[in-house]
């Protein structure tokens, strides 16, 4: 797994001045990246400095990464952003992003990598609808934790460096149902539960992108924990 470290930092002329003397470019006010080296040494840098700044990791898989070791969660294109085409496949979100969409040719793809997971048709005749998808076993694990804050719901939102860690259950349990949901996060030995979302094998996210199936923002992926540990962070700080 190849690793893409962010900085998320507030802008001024100082930190301006030190990601440009290191080689790190902004796609946003807010954010800046570039080659690990340059990343890591600015980061460093802001750090003595004491202006706080939180370093960020998302994965990509390359040619080596076996899928069966990485699941990913998906940005889906709204429905009412979406130009119907009967013969390309869809995976779409429902309008109030409250369930997912598939037309016949994408389940078609899903029917021979997924098991255990229902759609049930719509009375448009375009589309199914995701009604049923098995739970992962246990919670996806997160390294360094930012802030913790528990809403109204009981459920929690945990702001995280973006090291998603899938347990060796968890990835066989992907391995054989392809699609599942996910509504807690572990830190430090502790549970909590959060928002429900849908974490995709590794294999069903290629085959999704093999056959042109189109995402609002790239995949996020979740690695396994040799993947999550490898990553180097230059004395990061973080906590729970």
């Amino acid at each position: 797994m190849r690793a893409i470290h962010t900085i998320l930092v507030m802008p001024g002329e100082e930190t301006e001045e030190i990601m440009t003397r290191n080689g790190v470019s902004s796609p946003s006010p807010t954010r800046w990246t570039g080659p690990a080296e340059s990343v890591l040494s600015a980061y460093a840098e802001l750090r003595r400095r004491g202006i706080q700044c939180y370093l960020l990791h998302d994965f990509e898989p390359d040619d080596s990464d076996r899928t069966e070791n990485y699941g990913a969660l998906l940005s889906l294109v709204p429905e009412d952003a979406v130009s119907l085409q009967e013969e390309v496949p869809l995976l779409i979100d429902t309008e109030d992003e409250s369930s997912s969409l598939a037309n016949r040719p994408l389940l078609d793809l899903l029917a021979p990598v997924t098991s255990g997971v229902e759609w049930a048709p719509r009375e448009d005749g375009l589309f199914w609808e995701l009604v049923q998808a098995p739970r992962l076993p246990e919670p996806v694990s997160l390294r360094t934790v930012f802030s913790k804050e528990q809403g109204s719901t009981g459920q929690w939102m945990i702001s995280h460096d973006g090291r998603r860690v899938l347990t060796a259950h968890n990835l066989a349990f992907l391995r054989e149902h392809g699609i599942a949901r996910t509504d807690s996060e572990e830190v430090d030995g502790q549970t909590y539960p959060v928002p429900s979302s849908l974490v995709f094998a590794g294999r069903v996210v290629e085959i999704l992108v093999s056959h042109g199936v189109e995402f609002s923002d790239p995949p996020i992926y979740l690695v396994d924990s040799t993947a999550a540990d490898a990553v180097e962070t230059r004395d990061e700080e973080g906590g729970s």
